[in-house]
């Protein structure tokens, strides 16, 4: 398999991936994603800014997600806890956040989503990042329980632009 950045080519690939997912999720009755988000001009910003990645299977896209290096401005308060990295420091300089985590619905529970976080932690890594960071909605059972299995430890709550809540999840890069 090979994890690389998303090119414009990639773009109808990501939409459906994101679609199947909305759906999915749905379908669980797991209300994340349920207004129309990531929408497509938010797959372009990702594309332009250099955070969208895809991961390819014998060439055929089959998961996405993006790879944040430079923090997430959403994860500088965390209530009903705490990161497991925290320092006076510049904190968004210390940890690579991963969103929007997606696989094709042919091939969900195969792993893929892991290999993705493998990726993120590796790019972290590279980038002399102390940890990985990611958030999920408090229904989304299955990618705790993948979070869970890949190291990553419940931190908190995080509180999203728009007010929603989300558990915040962290895993150390340096161990």
């Amino acid at each position: 398999m090979i994890f690389r950045k998303t090119t414009e080519a990639d773009l109808a690939a990501v939409v459906q991936i994101f679609e199947d997912a909305r759906r999915g999720m749905h379908k669980a009755g797991i209300p994340q994603w349920t207004d129309g988000y990531p929408t497509e001009a938010d797959i372009r910003f990702d594309i332009e800014n250099g955070y969208s990645y895809v991961l390819c299977d014998n060439g055929r896209i089959v998961a996405t997600a993006a790879v944040l290096l430079s923090g997430e401005p959403t994860y500088t308060v965390i209530r009903d806890g705490a990161w497991l990295t925290d320092s006076a420091d510049d904190e968004s300089t210390r940890y690579v956040a991963v969103h929007r985590v997606a696989t094709a619905a042919d091939v969900r529970g195969k792993g893929l989503a892991s290999a993705i976080l493998q990726n993120a932690a590796d790019i972290g890594r590279d980038h002399e990042k102390i940890s990985l960071r990611i958030d999920t909605h408090d229904k989304n059972l299955p990618m705790q329980r993948m979070l869970a299995r890949n190291g990553l430890q419940y931190c908190g709550v995080i509180t999203l632009q728009n007010g929603d809540l989300r558990n915040a999840y962290e895993m150390l890069l340096t161990e």
